[in-house]
């Protein structure tokens, strides 16, 4: 039989050699002991040893032996309360970070794990803040359906972090949580809901956070019209964020019609930023409107340089191709005409379409010749 106490009493030894040789013997021997959880203790204690080796060969072997532990529940929360205490050295805190997902698995309470993570992520140590933000995404799934909708709720509380690299772990857990949240529509309107938070860095965030999000959700339409809300924020952030968004949300929109009367709405009051946006787009699709007076009316609507940037942003798409625009009385007349003939290639670079790939500028030619 394995002699337990005569082990213990090494782990209180002035000497470093017969530490570590008590915990080989608790490695090798740890299912043969009587008082497993003694065993436990000492190894924990050990985790805080005054030398370096005795606390990276202590926090080996309780990884090792963590399944064998009659305890877990207890265990649990004495490794977690390692990694959130200031009292123990850095490298405690980390390695016990590191190893904590390898023992998911012996713990039954999933939602006790999910708490001790949210609140390590509010520890003073940013890579054990990092680490734990990082593992919220394989814990998330796990949890029951009542408990995935409170989670998320901390999610919405984690978001405003300002530790970078915490929040980017923050907002990767939280994409990859999104396709396992029962209300997905509820989820989306709860983060919009934090764009309008006074933190800048916190709007940014959560703008960060949707963009990433959109493709996820179910209904585009209410993405579209989301996303082009937020283009008027009173926030300078939000818009400049919303803007560059536009770009990436528009090809989901099966309705261009309306895709272009938003477009329009917003380039007649957004401010600079807006526009531009909004114009870049306006040029890519005006081939696709069925109302060529329509359109043509439209920009003609958006005065001075509004109006401008949109001709001026048509004609470098497709300018170098067809000459006759910068020679033509009404450039917008000129570009509506080019699609309403049926120009392939017109079509092709005015929406940004192009086949990659070696041939691909002649074979558009080549359609472009066949509907002549």
């Amino acid at each position: 039989m394995v002699d337990q106490a005569g082990i213990h009493t090494k782990t209180f030894s002035s000497s470093s050699d017969e530490r570590i040789n008590a915990l080989e013997q608790f490695g090798a021997g740890f299912e043969s002991l009587p008082d497993r959880q003694q065993a436990f203790d000492d190894l924990l204690r050990l985790c805080s040893d005054n030398d370096e080796t005795v606390r990276e060969k202590a926090i080996n072997v309780l990884e090792a032996v963590f399944p064998l532990v009659p305890d877990r529940k207890k265990s649990w929360d004495e490794l977690a309360g390692l990694a959130k205490s200031v009292s123990v050295p850095e490298t405690v805190r980390w390695e016990v970070i590191n190893f904590l997902p390898s023992i998911f698995p012996y713990v039954t309470d999933m939602k006790q794990i999910w708490t001790d993570l949210v609140e390590i992520t509010a520890s003073e140590d940013s890579l054990v803040q990092e680490k734990a933000a990082s593992y919220l995404e394989t814990v998330f799934p796990e949890l029951s359906e009542k408990e995935r909708e409170e989670a998320w709720k901390d999610f919405m509380g984690l978001i405003g972090t300002e530790n970078q690299a915490t929040w980017e772990a923050v907002v990767l857990s939280l994409v990859s949580s999104f396709a396992h949240v029962p209300d997905k529509r509820k989820a989306w309107d709860e983060l919009l809901w934090l764009t309008g938070k006074e933190s800048t860095y916190a709007r940014e965030q959560t703008m960060e956070a949707l963009i990433l999000l959109f493709p996820s959700m179910p209904d585009k339409t209410k993405v579209w019209g989301d996303f082009t809300a937020l283009a008027g924020s009173k926030y300078e952030n939000v818009r400049e964020m919303t803007s560059d968004a536009l770009i990436l949300v528009y090809p989901y929109q099966e309705d261009r019609e309306k895709v272009w009367d938003d477009l329009i709405r917003i380039a007649r009051k957004g401010d600079n930023y807006v526009r531009g946006s909004a114009a870049d787009i306006l040029a890519r699709i005006f081939h696709q409107q069925t109302d060529g007076e329509k359109v043509r009316e439209d920009i003609k609507s958006l005065t001075g340089e509004r109006c401008d940037y949109i001709v001026q942003r048509a004609m470098e798409v497709l300018g170098h191709d067809f000459p006759q625009l910068f020679e033509a009385e009404d450039p917008i007349k000129e570009l509506y005409k080019l699609a309403a003939e049926k120009a392939t290639y017109a079509r092709w670079k005015a929406s940004g379409t192009a086949e990659k790939g070696p041939g691909a500028s002649s074979k558009i030619r080549k359609e472009e010749e066949a509907e002549k």
